[in-house]
């Protein structure tokens, strides 16, 4: 109290000295109160000046973005199916089968020149040539087709810009989280930077927390009804574990995510790359690799933790509630 009461020089003491008479406390309290109002403002600005935040932000929007992408090229995809319907077979990827449909129009536009420079080989050519001969798709009208190349091209512009986000996002953890960034991957990085709500609360967490981040609701489940806790949260998007049998899973994520927590704090105490991170993971994986090839025996039935299992009822019955008058 005294510290923020303390006059700044220029400043008539507020205590004592200041307006008013003697022993009057509301020019020093007025003078704390403007003192705090300036401390918070500063640490707003600089809480919003923070890169990792936005990180945070920008790995969200790049989720968002991949959400609304995949339904508007789906609901393209689908609308021109009425028209075409033997192309949506032949052309999975829903962007690409949009930018044919800007260029093409209606199904009549199908042209060899137009199909050979967007890498299709020749014989799935003559497949989209034969499948426009003998399509049995209806006429649309340009009014709707107009709408359809309309939604197709929003969705072609859209995946240009998600591809600029895209890279945005793997350089800006580069340069701010770089152990991360190595670890776990750009995007998965973000992502668990964004669950725990920067890097500094990241670093922060213990191991066994950022190996279920992204899996709260499984974790709440199992703590209320007694099933199996979950392996992984966002891990599971790592390489390394889905790409394992499932026995491995959850030793692979839990040494990620060990080597994820000391990452973090190595990006913000010290800020400097550190390669022995990484090393030392692809060590251990392959050790897990090693150690665990065959899958472990298989457990009985009986040791099913599930609260309302039917080997926990048999061994357990409730004991029937007794009346009392």
């Amino acid at each position: 109290m005294r510290y923020l009461a303390t006059a700044r020089p220029g400043e008539e003491n507020a205590v004592g000295g200041g307006k008013g008479p003697a022993g009057d406390e509301r020019p020093s309290l007025e003078t704390i109160r403007e003192r705090s109002i300036a401390a918070a403002e500063e640490a707003i600005r600089k809480s919003g000046s923070r890169p990792d935040l936005h990180l945070v932000q920008a790995i969200q929007a790049l989720d968002d973005m991949d959400k609304f992408l995949n339904v508007t090229s789906t609901r393209a995809a689908e609308w021109y199916g009425l028209h075409f319907p033997e192309l949506t077979p032949m052309v999975q990827d829903n962007v690409a089968l949009c930018r044919i449909i800007v260029a093409a129009g209606r199904r009549d536009g199908f042209t060899p020149e137009l199909l050979q420079g967007r890498g299709f080989t020749e014989k799935k050519v003559e497949a989209i040539l034969t499948a426009r001969d003998r399509s049995k798709g209806g006429e649309i009208t340009d009014g709707d087709l107009a709408r359809v190349k309309a939604l197709s091209s929003l969705s072609v512009e859209l995946s240009g810009e998600r591809n600029k986000l895209n890279e945005y996002v793997e350089g800006a953890m580069k340069r701010i989280a770089p152990n991360v960034c190595e670890v776990a991957g750009a995007t998965i990085g973000a992502r668990l930077m964004a669950k725990a709500g920067g890097l500094d609360r990241l670093a922060m967490l213990p191991a066994s927390t950022i190996q279920i981040l992204g899996a709260e609701k499984a974790l709440f489940r199992a703590l209320r009804t007694g099933a199996r806790p979950p392996k992984h949260g966002i891990l599971f998007q790592h390489e390394a574990v889905h790409a394992a049998p499932k026995w491995q899973r959850g030793k692979i994520a839990r040494t990620i995510a060990n080597k994820i927590a000391i990452a973090a704090r190595v990006d913000y105490y010290r800020g400097s790359e550190e390669a022995s991170i990484k090393v030392s993971l692809d060590k251990r994986l392959a050790t897990i690799r090693e150690k665990y090839k065959e899958p472990p025996p298989r457990q009985p039935e009986w040791r099913d933790r599930s609260r309302d299992s039917p080997q926990r009822r048999e061994r357990f019955p409730r004991r029937q509630k007794s009346s009392r008058r």
